[in-house]
């Protein structure tokens, strides 16, 4: 049974045909530009957009036409104290003189439930109710922000110091020469401000249904009114707490809306919630009825233009896709169903990935086994290397055993040691089978072993201790590696032989960035060490062979430490 894509499109025009790539690409185009169904659908996302920000307005112009009460009565309390503040005679009072006055201005305003004045301290000077001498307010926190903030603060105190109700209370810093010599405060209760927003509430018709509230800087309710009907909650105080800010802020609860507006920011704010004026899937109604049509169209273009690419273009790119990893894998793949319907162009790319795939295996084929050979000669190389390196090394001990002479014996003992690290090294690089790469660590451990070895009773009482971390370097670069680790180890031996038990370590480590860092040390004192013999000039040149720096001590003259640099090319 044939599938969409095995059947030979009849329905195009022969000048657009859509065998042709052009031809999907300009059937493709036609589907996919549908602009005015983009400008409707952005249409209707203004329309929402502007429906949703009115009734944000709204909102926003109810709750401050809520608050004007309140906001006017906080205005007219901070005046009043800052105007008391101000006044020279009030900083010059005794306690007890100012009671009469400040019981006519608790006269003037029946909503305070007290007025005092106070030292920095919470002496308090006079107050209204009065207070006996001496008395002292108790710190609180709004006493604390204001001496922080030195400048007026409000807060909510549960049970006020005076008054002993539930108040707002206000605190206006006094100043002499502009030190600050006290406040003069003065509180509300709770009840005037219920009261305040149940007046509120019933001048404004609108706001009958609403749930309004003043709440403090830490989220708490100070007063709140009784909506004449079922009104939302009032968000949670520490979602509250979140959203404060100059600006009004909306926030979504159950069953409504609610809005947060600064009422005296940072300390006090007040808090409305109300029901929507419509049902919620009246609203939602709205809002999706004005955007559903050009959704639809442009959901619409989406799938005509899926649809175009599916099934003129994805599809036979996958089915060409499979055969380039069948050729891949060295497989001979026919012509898949999918390709017979493809455009011209994919099906002579198919026959050029054939063909290419065929002779990318003949060449393959050709490079494994020259590599095979390669491999398997340099192998061979290094092996007789090392065979040959390794029989002028037996050669040279012979001559050395033989030497009745003992600087020539020593001489060829060491001309031993360095043909027999040579050996090693070549010997580690046919091991490996690695063409590029060999592990210096494995090198440097066996070079230390061997030249140990080669000591023989003298070197008997020194104790090797390796501490070799994972290190490789190029094959190039192996061999005067090899000799510099090994000219440092036998400068050592040198120095170290027949001074008693000691300790010669020899550390080595590659960093991230392929330096080589190694260093010999021993524990014995300077003075029971040998001089060291003429190795360090070979020690030298293999270093400005490598681009090395060496470091050495005068005082130790078998510690050595070298850093040899990356490979050039090595991040590669």
């Amino acid at each position: 049974m044939k599938t969409l894509e095995d059947r030979p499109s009849k329905f195009w025009p022969e000048a657009l045909s859509l065998r042709s790539m052009r031809g999907r690409i300009a059937l493709l185009l036609g589907l996919a530009m549908l602009p005015a169904g983009a400008i409707a659908m952005q249409v209707g996302f203004n329309a929402a957009a502007a429906t949703q920000a009115a009734y944000e307005e709204s909102l926003s112009r109810r709750a401050l036409e809520s608050i004007a009460t309140e906001r006017r009565t906080i205005d007219e309390l901070r005046e009043m104290l800052r105007v008391l503040a101000t006044t020279p005679a009030l900083g010059q009072i005794e306690s007890g003189n100012c009671r009469n006055w400040l019981s006519d201005i608790s006269d003037r305003y029946p909503y305070i439930a007290s007025i005092s004045v106070s030292t920095d301290d919470g002496l308090i000077r006079c107050s209204s109710p009065a207070v006996a001498n001496n008395f002292r307010v108790p710190d609180s926190e709004i006493r604390r922000r204001a001496r922080a903030r030195d400048a007026f603060t409000m807060g909510y105190t549960e049970h006020g110091t005076i008054s002993g109700l539930p108040v707002l209370g206000a605190l206006e810093p006094m100043r002499d020469g502009g030190r600050r010599t006290g406040f003069v405060g003065a509180s509300i209760p709770t009840t005037e401000l219920n009261a305040l927003l149940e007046r509120s509430r019933n001048a404004n018709n609108a706001l009958r249904n609403a749930r309004a509230a003043i709440v403090d800087s830490h989220g708490r309710v100070i007063a709140e009114s009784n909506p004449a009907g079922e009104a939302p909650p009032l968000p949670a105080p520490e979602l509250i707490t979140t959203r404060f800010g100059g600006e009004p802020v909306f926030l979504e609860v159950p069953g409504g809306d609610a809005v947060i507006v600064p009422l005296y920011a940072p300390d006090l704010y007040a808090v409305m919630s109300w029901a929507p004026d419509q049902p919620m899937w009246q609203r939602v109604g709205g809002i999706a009825f004005s955007i559903a049509a050009p959704l639809l169209i442009w959901l619409l273009a989406i799938g005509a233009g899926w649809f175009a690419i599916e099934v003129f273009v994805a599809r036979p790119l996958s089915s060409l896709e499979a055969a380039a990893r069948g050729f891949a894998r060295g497989e001979d793949v026919g012509d898949p169903p999918a390709l017979l319907s493809a455009p011209a162009e994919i099906r002579s790319l198919r026959r050029t990935l054939a063909a290419m795939a065929k002779t990318l295996r003949g060449r393959e084929l050709r490079l494994v086994e020259a590599l095979a050979e390669e491999r398997a000669l340099l192998r061979e190389v290094h092996h007789r290397v090392k065979n040959n390196l390794q029989m002028v090394a037996s050669l040279l001990n012979i001559q050395a055993r033989a030497a009745k002479d003992e600087s020539e014996a020593w001489g060829l003992a060491r001309a031993h040691d360095r043909v027999q690290l040579l050996a090693v090294a070549h010997q580690r690089i046919y091991a490996s089978g690695e063409l590029r790469h060999v592990r210096v660590d494995d090198i440097a451990a066996e070079v230390a072993r061997q030249l140990l070895q080669s000591r023989g009773a003298p070197a008997k009482e020194i104790n090797l201790v390796m501490e070799l971390g994972s290190a490789r370097s190029g094959v190039d670069r192996a061999v005067p590696l090899a000799f510099l680790i090994g000219e440092s180890i036998s400068a050592a031996l040198d120095a170290l032989t027949d001074a008693g038990p000691v300790e010669l370590r020899l550390m080595l480590q590659q960093d991230e960035s392929g330096a080589t860092r190694f260093a010999v040390d021993s524990s014995i004192d300077a003075e029971r060490a040998r001089t060291v013999g003429s190795g360090a000039r070979l020690i030298d040149a293999f270093a400005r062979q490598l681009g090395a720096t060496i470091g050495r001590d005068p005082a130790r003259p078998y510690m050595l430490w070298a850093l040899v640099p990356p490979e050039q090319g090595a991040a590669d």
